[in-house]
C-alpha cells in the first residue's frame, strides 16, 4: 500500500483523510452564509453523539485543545474556589498550571510520570468536600496513560465537585460516555481523534455544570458565551475558521458513520498491535496503563536514541513521530495510532523502525 509522504504518526495533529481535506479545500464561505450556517448548527449533535451525551451543552471555538481546556477552566473556577488536579505527566502539570490563573487555590495529587494517581488520595481529597472542581487529563501524550474515569466520577459526584476532563487525546479514540460518568465538562479538539485538521477547541458541558459556570475574566473565553453562539448559528461573536469548521464536519460525519463502539474497538486492536510489535523489538511502553490513542516507548532501554532514530526514519521513509518531552526526549519515542491511522499505517512504521536499526 501507497502512503503519502509524510507519513504523520505523532500525538497530533494526526493524518486527515482525502475527502476532509477537500472539505478544508473548498470555496471560501462566510461565516453568515446559509452553507455555513446549516454545517455549523449541525456539529453541537455530532458532538453529543460522539461523546455519548443527550443534553451536553456544547461550545465550539476557533483555537487550539489548550484553549478548550483554559476556557473550560476560566469558565469554572475564580479567585473564591479550590480545585484538585491529577498530574503524572507534563499536560497533569499544565492543567495545574491553568488552573492556578483562575482558582483561589489549587492543589495537585501528583504520582511518578506514566503512574496512575492511587485512588485512595484522590478519595480522600474529595471527601472533604471543598474543591469546586477536579481536573485531569484523559490520556497525557507525554506518557501514553490512559487514566479511567469511573471511579474518579463516583467520588467527584458524591461530593458535589465538577468533573472536568481534559479529553484532548481521548474524545473519539477511548472509551468515554459523558452522561454514564457523569463528566461535567469536557474539553476536546479537532485535530486528534477526530480526525481533522487543527484549528477547532470543542467544549461539552452538562446541564449541572453549565449552570454552575462562572463568568469568564475575558471575553473570547467565556464558555457562556460561545454555547449561546453554538445552539444560535448566526449569533455573533467572532468570526470562526470557516473552512476548519467545514473539514470537521466531514470528519465528524466518518466517526458517526464507522459508530462510536467500532472505532473504539478499532482504537484498542489497533494500539494492542503496536505494542506487542514493540515489545518483541525490546521497547515497551512508559505508562502503567496504555492508552489506545497513543503509546509512549522507551528506546533507551534498546540502546537507541530517540532523536536519532526520529530522523533516519524520516530522512529514509518520510515518516514523521513524536519523541520524548522534556528530559526524555532522547529516550522516548511517542506514536500516535489515532483517528484513522491503521495496522497498515503502523506496519510501514515497524518496517522502517526495523531499518532505522539496522542502519545504525
Amino acid at each position: 500500500m501507497e502512503f503519502e509522504r509524510p507519513l504523520l504518526l505523532t500525538p497530533g495533529p494526526t493524518i486527515v483523510d482525502r475527502s476532509v481535506r477537500d472539505a478544508l479545500a473548498g470555496p471560501q464561505l462566510s461565516h453568515n452564509s446559509p452553507e455555513f450556517l446549516r454545517v455549523f448548527g449541525e456539529l453541537p449533535s455530532m458532538v453529543r453523539e460522539v461523546v455519548r451525551s443527550r443534553t451536553a451543552r456544547v461550545a465550539l471555538v476557533t483555537g487550539s485543545g489548550t484553549l478548550g481546556v483554559e476556557m473550560a477552566l476560566s469558565s469554572a473556577l475564580s479567585k473564591s474556589d479550590r480545585a484538585l488536579v491529577l498530574e503524572s505527566g507534563y499536560f497533569g502539570n499544565r492543567l495545574a498550571e491553568i488552573a492556578r490563573r483562575y482558582a483561589g487555590h489549587v492543589d495537585v495529587l501528583s504520582a511518578p510520570p506514566g503512574q496512575l494517581v492511587p485512588a485512595d488520595s484522590y478519595r480522600a481529597a474529595l471527601e472533604s468536600g471543598k474543591y469546586r472542581v477536579v481536573a485531569l487529563a484523559h490520556v497525557d501524550t507525554s506518557t501514553g496513560l490512559l487514566t479511567p474515569l469511573e471511579d474518579l466520577a463516583r467520588a467527584a459526584r458524591a461530593a458535589g465537585t465538577t468533573l472536568l476532563v481534559d479529553g484532548v487525546s481521548s474524545v473519539g479514540g477511548a472509551r468515554l460516555d459523558m452522561d454514564e460518568l457523569g463528566v461535567g465538562i469536557l474539553a476536546t479538539s479537532s485535530q486528534k481523534c477526530l480526525a481533522a485538521p487543527p484549528g477547532v477547541a470543542i467544549v461539552a458541558v452538562s446541564d449541572d455544570a453549565a449552570e454552575r459556570l462562572r463568568e469568564s475574566p475575558t471575553l473570547y473565553m467565556d464558555l457562556r458565551r460561545w454555547i449561546e453562539v453554538s445552539e444560535e448559528p448566526g449569533k455573533y461573536l467572532s468570526t470562526p475558521a470557516v473552512n476548519v469548521f467545514m473539514a470537521l464536519h466531514r470528519a465528524l460525519e466518518m466517526v458517526l458513520d464507522e459508530g462510536m463502539e467500532a472505532r473504539w474497538a478499532r482504537h484498542d486492536t489497533t494500539a494492542s498491535f503496536l505494542r506487542r510489535e514493540m515489545a518483541a523489538r525490546g521497547a515497551g511502553v512508559v505508562a502503567e496503563n496504555p492508552s489506545p490513542t497513543v503509546s509512549v516507548f522507551d528506546v533507551e532501554a534498546a540502546g537507541l536514541d530517540a532523536l536519532e532514530l526520529r530522523r533516519i526514519i524520516y530522512d529514509s521513509d518520510g515518516i514523521w513521530i513524536g519523541v520524548g518531552v522534556g528530559q526524555n526526549r532522547s529516550r522516548h519515542i511517542r506514536i500516535g495510532h489515532m483517528g484513522i491511522v491503521s495496522e497498515a499505517h503502523l506496519t510501514r512504521f515497524l518496517e522502517a523502525f526495523d531499518r532505522a536499526v539496522g542502519r545504525r
